[in-house]
Order: C-alpha cells, then sequence, then structure tokens
C-alpha cells in the first residue's frame, strides 16, 4: 500500500517459527475459528492469512457477497499478529484504530487472503497495513490499522514461550529424555 519501506525490526526467529506462533495464535481465537481463518505465512514484517468460502460468511444472498465483518475481522486479525511478530517480545496490543476501504465487493465461491505488514514501530504504537484479496493485484479491501503497546512486563514471558516456542527443539529434548 504505502511505498515508504517498513522499518526494520530484528527477525527473532526463522520463518517457519513465526509461522507456527500465529498458527497457534489465531487457533484460540473464537472469531477466527468460526472464520477457520488460516497462517498461510509470517515473519517480523508481514503475515498471509486466509480465509476459505463458506456459505455463512454471505451477507448478501441476492448478489452471492461475502459479509464486511468478515473482512474487516480478517483486516484486524492479520494486522494485529503482524504487530506482535515486529516485537521482541509478546505484549497484548488492542487495536488502536481501523481504517478501511472497500475498494470491491468480496464474491462468494473464493477464498478471501490478507497480507499484512509492518510500517512502523514505536514504543507506544504500531503501524501496520493490510490489503485482502481473492485474485492478486486485484484488492477487495485496504487497512491501516494502529496497535496500542501495553508492554511486555504485563504479560508473562510464559505467553512468549508459548506462542513462539521452538516445536522441533521441544520434540527433540522430549526424545532425548526417554
Amino acid at each position: 500500500m504505502s511505498n515508504s519501506p517498513a522499518q526494520d525490526t530484528e527477525m527473532r526467529f526463522p520463518p517457519e517459527r513465526y509461522l507456527e506462533g500465529m498458527k497457534r495464535f489465531i487457533a484460540v481465537l473464537p472469531q477466527c475459528q468460526a472464520l477457520k481463518m488460516q497462517a498461510e505465512s509470517a515473519d517480523h514484517q508481514h503475515v498471509l492469512f486466509s480465509v476459505p468460502f463458506a456459505d455463512h460468511l454471505i451477507g448478501n444472498s441476492r448478489k452471492q457477497l461475502i459479509h464486511g465483518g468478515v473482512i474487516s475481522t480478517l483486516l484486524d486479525t492479520a494486522c494485529g499478529s503482524v504487530a506482535v511478530c515486529a516485537l521482541p517480545r509478546f505484549e497484548m496490543c488492542p487495536t488502536l484504530d481501523l481504517r478501511i476501504d472497500h475498494l470491491r465487493p468480496a464474491v462468494a465461491g473464493k477464498t478471501l487472503f490478507c497480507k499484512a505488514s509492518i510500517v512502523k514501530v514505536t514504543p507506544q504504537i504500531i503501524f501496520t497495513e493490510g490489503v485482502v484479496y481473492q485474485e492478486e493485484g486485484k484488492p477487495v479491501s485496504r487497512a491501516v490499522a494502529n496497535f496500542m503497546r501495553l508492554g511486555a512486563d504485563k504479560i508473562p514471558v510464559e505467553m512468549d514461550e508459548a506462542l513462539f516456542a521452538d516445536t522441533d527443539s521441544s520434540q527433540k529434548s522430549a526424545g532425548e529424555l526417554s
């Protein structure tokens, strides 16, 4: 969306670990479960999420269009998730502002994709942007979303460990003990 480069945040893990963390994160969110939202890729600067088509997502049955709430939820979740990935440790980051431009209708029968990116990370606010599409190069909606940082000191370190645990190392360690 923007032509300015994202702030260079440090990559804590390989992309596979960010992806596994995002899968765990959205798996516990009821709205993501209801939409069958999936994390497709993730790193410290970008996430790609998807929502497969389902009949219950239709908001306009006459025109066979997807409900705007589905798009809003996808954008808010993807932008909030990339905000978490950009931080040196997990923090709660509630949505401060979410501005969405609906550019064209999302049609029934096609998967929705959302790519969210970091714009800037400050000590108090994380700035992100996202785009929803069904076909590459044809955006359905775009958003600018800002998230308030509550501070890592307010969250037990175990949250970060649970989200971004290296499951391969954990499995190897458990196997070595037996």
